[in-house]
């Protein structure tokens, strides 16, 4: 099996969950993920937050804040809309591209095929909330609509202030496999406490892992007040004496913090375990610094490996 950065453009269009499994497992904890906003204005004009995340050496891309129901990726989607206008043209513009995109069974394997990563996208177990966007939560049209989308992943997680709770996201697994089967691969967990205090403990992990989920998060240390390098090395230990991989995340706006910091943080967590290493989305204009992204592939797999997919 090969390891995800030796991967080809091609072999990645068409892994499916076992082999992308597999490619994570070969690297041996030199798995990078960026997650980014592709719903606020990109970093850059004219290239979206994915684009530039792939540019600067991330492995896997994970889409946060899309709505499966009314796909809109800003920097892909937005070359057509007059975003310098009045703000009722550029909304009568995006509508329209939005409309389009609502029919286009293809629109994220095109949009794969330009990235060149493998692609995922949050979804939030909210089960109380009828206002919350549907097409962004977990539920089956959506879970239905992300496999006919081509996503190659799904992160069942908690964006701030939603309120959910460990339980919340059990039952968010266990949609997925019911409705899904072993179709996709499944990411979840609670990298903060979303509104709440806690994060997940290690019997919530056991059970993640029963559920269904492939790869269990948990908030890198020094990312979450409290959490230590040794809760992290502990529970990763826990998830991989129950199957499953660990993915470390940076989800508390250090993303934008310096270089050194992600360093750190980065080789704590390759000292603990984790399989794949998760920088987010709130550096500037909903991805992290891209060159915090960088920094942690360098320091968990060096500047060959880093380069070679900067260049790729």
């Amino acid at each position: 099996m090969k390891r995800i950065f030796d991967l080809t453009q091609k072999e990645i269009l068409t892994s499916n969950r076992n082999e992308l499994l597999g490619a994570i497992k070969a690297s041996e904890g030199r798995t990078v993920m960026s997650e980014t906003v592709i719903s606020t204005m990109s970093l850059l004009d004219g290239v979206s937050n994915p684009e530039v995340a792939r540019a600067f050496g991330a492995d896997m891309i994970t889409l946060n804040t899309v709505d499966v129901f009314n796909p809109f990726i800003f920097g892909y989607d937005d070359a057509d809309a007059n975003l310098f206008g009045d703000l009722l043209t550029k909304i009568e513009d995006i509508q329209k591209i939005v409309e389009r995109n609502r029919n286009n069974p293809d629109y994220i394997r095109e949009f794969k095929a330009l990235v060149g990563r493998f692609l995922g996208l949050n979804l939030e177990p909210i089960r109380k909330d009828p206002n919350y966007p549907k097409g962004k939560t977990v539920n089956e049209s959506s879970l239905l609509r992300v496999k006919e989308l081509g996503f190659d992943y799904v992160v069942i997680t908690a964006n701030p202030q939603t309120n959910v709770s460990s339980e919340d996201i059990l039952w968010g697994i266990k949609e997925v496999r019911r409705i899904l089967g072993d179709d996709i691969l499944v990411i979840a967990g609670k990298m903060h406490g979303a509104g709440q205090a806690e994060v997940d403990d290690s019997d919530d992990i056991i059970q993640f892992v029963e559920a269904g989920a492939d790869i269990i998060l948990l908030p890198a240390a020094k990312t979450v007040p409290g959490v230590t390098q040794t809760f992290v090395q502990n529970t990763i230990e826990a998830i991989h004496q129950s199957g499953g991989l660990a993915m470390t995340t940076i989800g508390t706006s250090q993303e934008g913090a310096s270089e050194s910091v992600i360093e750190k943080i980065a080789l704590e967590s390759k000292e603990a375990g984790a399989d794949i290493q998760h920088i987010g989305d709130a550096g500037f204009s909903g991805m992290a610094l891209p060159e915090n992204i960088t920094a942690m592939s360098i320091a968990i797999r060096g500047k060959r490996h880093t380069y070679k997919q900067m260049a790729r």
